[in-house]
């Protein structure tokens, strides 16, 4: 399996480990990601008819040699079977920041490749995270979390794309559960959350919440070179957490409930 994840820095962070985790349980999951820091859809749709060569390219968590790349040499380094969309974190509150221009690339897109379109929805910023729009009053994280979904189902409905992937939810719930220490920075993933996002992954694009993957351990691909990976016994609180917010994205799924 093939996807490519037309993306930004939370595109990398959500799927840095979906390759290891799938070896774990004998699958073979490749992920491929068009990433510019920070980039908004419509800097994706301008890169699109300027043919610039502004994206860094990752496959399975690493930086391919593949540098400096336009969109159409990601498009063309694999037949897909799925690509990924989202917005730029910030802007992920407001399904109007979507449109017009995911339209647009969705069409331009599809005249060369044939691949099933997914949304990512990402995650909100950490309570002690200072935003323009959001301060860093904690009640604001909820506020950021409904926002988020809400976006992403407006955006689910006028986009035509019924599939969404929840990696917001999936750091909603972890918070739940251990608070705030599924990020690095404030907003960027750490090795727990990473690893959460990866089984989610797997999990939504296998359509399997009972795969056996025991024998995974988070390695290469630390952002510092010093973080550890999270302990076995975590990640298997991590697989509870990614089947909860699976069953919370009802309708969403693809393969319908999970």
């Amino acid at each position: 399996m093939n996807i490519l994840c037309v993306g930004n820095s939370f595109a990398v962070d959500a799927s840095t480990y979906v390759h290891q985790i799938a070896e774990a349980a004998g699958l073979d999951i490749n992920i491929h990601v068009l990433y510019i820091g920070g980039c908004p859809i419509d800097l994706h749709w301008k890169n699109f008819n300027s043919k610039d060569k502004a994206y860094e390219f990752y496959v399975n968590g690493n930086r391919n040699p593949l540098m400096w790349c336009d969109i159409f040499e990601g498009l063309n380094y694999k037949k897909y079977d799925f690509i990924t969309f989202q917005q730029r974190s910030g802007d992920s509150v407001d399904a109007n920041t979507f449109f017009p221009e995911l339209t647009l690339l969705m069409e331009g897109i599809r005249k060369y490749s044939d691949a099933q379109y997914l949304l990512h929805k990402t995650w909100s910023y950490s309570k002690s995270f200072s935003h323009e729009r959001y301060g860093s009053n904690p009640m604001n994280q909820k506020g950021m979390d409904d926002d988020i979904k809400s976006a992403y189902i407006e955006v689910s409905k006028r986009s035509g794309i019924p599939y969404i992937i929840p990696s917001g939810e999936a750091i909603k719930l972890a918070r739940e559960k251990y608070g705030d220490v599924l990020d690095r920075d404030g907003y960027h993933l750490n090795e727990m959350g990473r690893t959460l996002t990866g089984i989610l992954w797997v999990f939504f694009l296998t359509g399997r919440t009972d795969l056996d993957i025991s024998s995974f351990v988070p390695s290469g691909h630390s952002y510092d070179d010093v973080t550890p990976g999270v302990s076995k016994e975590v990640v298997q609180e991590l697989v509870k957490i990614a089947k909860q917010a699976l069953e919370n994205n009802r309708g969403y799924n693809l393969y319908g409930k999970m």
